[in-house]
C-alpha cells in the first residue's frame, strides 16, 4: 500500500502552497469583514484555480481529483472564504465536463478557463428543500418555441453575487414523484427575470458571497438542459459526491491552520514563569489535533484516489466529509481555548477559524445527512 504522493501531485501542492501564501493569506484578515475583491477573483482565475480540474484541451490545469484536494486545503489554509469561492466554481466547472454537451462546454466552461467569467454557482437549496432536496418548488415550464420558462426561488446561492451563470435545479414534472421530476438548467445571470437578492449576514466566511436569488419566468433555450428532462438529481448527486470531499479538504485546511496558529501562541504566551507550550495539558490539545488531522488527511486522499480511479466512493467521500469536518470544529475550538481570552478576540485568527469552520459541517449535506449515506451504504452491502 502506498501512502505517497508522486512527484507531480507533490509539486502541485506546493505550487498552491506558495499561491495561498503570496496571494490569498495577506488579504484574510479583511474577508473576515468585506468580500473577495474583483482583483482577487481576477487573479485567481488567470491562475487557473477556477478550472482545476478541466482538462487542457478545453483551458484547464487537468489536475487529478488528489491534487485537486490538496489544492484546496492549501487555499482554505490562508482563507476559508476563498476556498469555499473557489471549490464550488470548480465543482460547476467538473459538472460541464462530466455532464455537459459540447454545447455547454463552448459556451459556459470556457467563460470559465477564459476568464471571462470568474465564478459560476449551484442553485439548488429552497426555504422549503434543505436536506430534503428533491422537495424544490422552483418549476420550469418547457414552451411551444423550444425554449423553457424557470420560476422559482433559491437560498444559500454561494458565490452567487460574484457569478456570471448558474446552475439551476427546477421541477419540470409534478407526475414523477420527488427526484425524478427534477431537471437542471444553466441559466445565465444578464437572462431578464434573473434577480439577485441580499447578501446573508453570515457568522463565518464573510468574504464568500452567499445570496438568495429569484428567477421570474426567465426564458431559456432548451439546449441549456443539462443531460435529460428528470436527470436533474442525479447531477445534482454525483457533482455533491466530489463536492464532499472538497469541503473535507476545506475543513482539514482551516484545522491546519488553526493548529498552527495554537503552536505559534503556546510558545509565545508565558504563564506561571514559563511558555505554556511546557504544560502538559496545552501538549496533549496539541497532540489531539495533530493526530486527528492525520486521521482526516488519509481519509480525505483515499476518497479522493477512488474518484480518481474512476470506483465507488461515495459513502467514502461522506466519511471524509463527516469525519474532516467535526474533526476540524474541534480543533479549531481548543487551538482557541489555548489563547485563552485572546482567542475571543479579533487580533488573533483563532476566532475567525472557528467561525469559518463552523458551516463545513453543514453545507453540501450536513453531517446527519452523512451519516445515513454511509448507514445506507453499509446495510446494502450486508443484505
Amino acid at each position: 500500500m502506498n501512502f505517497a504522493l508522486t512527484e507531480q501531485q507533490k509539486e502541485t501542492q506546493q505550487w498552491a502552497a506558495s499561491i495561498a501564501k503570496e496571494l490569498i493569506a495577506p488579504h484574510s484578515l479583511k474577508h473576515s469583514r468585506e468580500k473577495i475583491s474583483r482583483q482577487l477573483l481576477e487573479e485567481l482565475s488567470k491562475a487557473g484555480l477556477m478550472t482545476l480540474t478541466v482538462p487542457e484541451k478545453w483551458g484547464g490545469l487537468g489536475l487529478d481529483f488528489v491534487s485537486y484536494a490538496l489544492v484546496i486545503s492549501e487555499i482554505s489554509k490562508a482563507c476559508g472564504s476563498v476556498g469555499v469561492t473557489v471549490a464550488v466554481t470548480n465543482m460547476i466547472a467538473q459538472i460541464l465536463v462530466r455532464e455537459g454537451s459540447p454545447y455547454h462546454q463552448q459556451e459556459f466552461l470556457t467563460r470559465l478557463t477564459s476568464g471571462r467569467a470568474l465564478t459560476a454557482s449551484f442553485c439548488l437549496t429552497e426555504n422549503s428543500s434543505g436536506s430534503d432536496a428533491s422537495a424544490l418548488k422552483t418549476r420550469a415550464f418547457q414552451k411551444p418555441e423550444g425554449t423553457y420558462s424557470i420560476s422559482g426561488e433559491k437560498i444559500f446561492v454561494t458565490n452567487g453575487a460574484f457569478s456570471d451563470f448558474y446552475l439551476v435545479m427546477a421541477k419540470t414534472s409534478e407526475l414523477e414523484k420527488a427526484a425524478k421530476g427534477v431537471s437542471a438548467f444553466l441559466v445565465s445571470r444578464d437572462q431578464k427575470g434573473v434577480n439577485l437578492g441580499r447578501e446573508e449576514d453570515k457568522m463565518g466566511l464573510i468574504g464568500s458571497s452567499t445570496i438568495r436569488m429569484s428567477f421570474d419566468s426567465v426564458v431559456i433555450p432548451q439546449k441549456n438542459l443539462i443531460a435529460s428532462e428528470g436527470d436533474g438529481f442525479k447531477v445534482a448527486l454525483r457533482a455533491l459526491d466530489g463536492g464532499r470531499i472538497s469541503v473535507a479538504a476545506q475543513a482539514f485546511g482551516l484545522s491546519r491552520a488553526a493548529l498552527e496558529a495554537g503552536i505559534r501562541y503556546s510558545k509565545e504566551r508565558e504563564a506561571f514563569g514559563q511558555p505554556l507550550s511546557n504544560f502538559q495539558a496545552i501538549q496533549w490539545k496539541i497532540a489531539d489535533a495533530a493526530t486527528a488531522i492525520s486521521a482526516a488527511e488519509l481519509l480525505i486522499l483515499r476518497a479522493a484516489w477512488l474518484k480518481d480511479q474512476n470506483r465507488a466512493f461515495t459513502s467514502e467521500a461522506s466519511i471524509a466529509k463527516v469525519f474532516a469536518t467535526e474533526m476540524a470544529q474541534k480543533v479549531c475550538e481548543e487551538m482557541l481555548q489555548i489563547h485563552g481570552g485572546y482567542g475571543y478576540v479579533k487580533d488573533y485568527p483563532a476566532e475567525r477559524y472557528c467561525r469559518d469552520v463552523r458551516v463545513t459541517t453543514l453545507y453540501e449535506g450536513t453531517s446527519e445527512i452523512q451519516r445515513v449515506v454511509i448507514a445506507r451504504d453499509l446495510l446494502r452491502k450486508s443484505a
